[in-house]
């Protein structure tokens, strides 16, 4: 991709169970303002259907989405009514707490539950695949989205980890490009906003714990995906 840093395949990973994540159908990514006409025509080869914006209101109309011809744009609005980063941090250690709290917010807000409740239920009825969901960076809001489908999926928490952080690895340019252009002292506050690190994936899974006791439960009364529509993403998601 020319105008994305962050988009990669959901799928690849093996479960406990020895399965595979399909590749092809899911994908994830950063925002999507950029893509050139070469882009948007991959995209089309790669059958994306759905289209799912994880991002705010500001965000969405600041950066406007390009989506491949024919497929359907859903916004699903992560932080709605949500306080998460609506002022900014004024040390490394605010920005941490912020990332950390808005980690837990997309598991416990409003807005985090009916978001993701429709990236699933996307996933789930959608047998035309694929899906496409992103926000900015591709690495927080998305990060979750994609960490909650391959733990649904079965996939081992070293895996899930090692997916979620490897957003510090495509992002790096990036990353660094901004924070070159920022006195050290803002770099320092900014830096934790641009990585992804264990502790904030972890917070969400905390969240998980302390708000729905399992993660099945979470599925269920969080996202309102039964027994029986797990068995059938699993079913339509999975292969060996």
């Amino acid at each position: 991709m020319e105008g994305t840093a962050n988009f990669r395949d959901a799928g690849g990973y093996r479960t406990t169970t020895g399965q595979w994540v399909k590749m092809g159908e899911i994908y994830r990514s950063d925002a999507l303002n950029k893509l050139t006409d070469n882009d948007l025509a991959k995209l089309q080869r790669l059958r994306v259907k759905t289209v799912f914006d994880l991002r705010m209101e500001s965000e969405r109309t600041k950066d406007a989405d390009k989506v491949p011809a024919g497929a359907t744009y859903v916004v699903a609005d992560v932080f709605a009514g949500s306080p998460s980063f609506q002022t900014l941090p004024k040390s490394p250690e605010e920005a941490v707490k912020a990332m950390v709290d808005a980690e837990k917010a997309m598991v416990s807000g409003e807005g985090g539950k009916k978001a993701y409740t429709q990236v699933f239920e996307g996933m789930e009825r959608d047998r035309d695949r694929a899906v496409l969901f992103h926000c900015t960076a591709g690495k927080d809001r998305t990060g979750w989205a994609n960490a909650s489908l391959l733990t649904a999926l079965g996939v081992p928490s070293e895996t899930v980890m090692a997916d979620y952080l490897a957003s510090n690895d495509y992002r790096k340019a990036a990353n660094d490009a901004v924070l070159s252009h920022l006195p050290a002292a803002q770099a320092a506050v900014y830096k934790p906003m641009l990585d992804v690190r264990p502790e904030y994936l972890n917070a969400g899974y905390a969240e998980v714990k302390a708000t729905y006791g399992t993660f099945d439960n979470y599925l269920k009364s969080g996202l309102g995906i039964d027994a029986r529509e797990l068995k059938q993403l699993k079913k339509d998601l999975l292969v060996g």
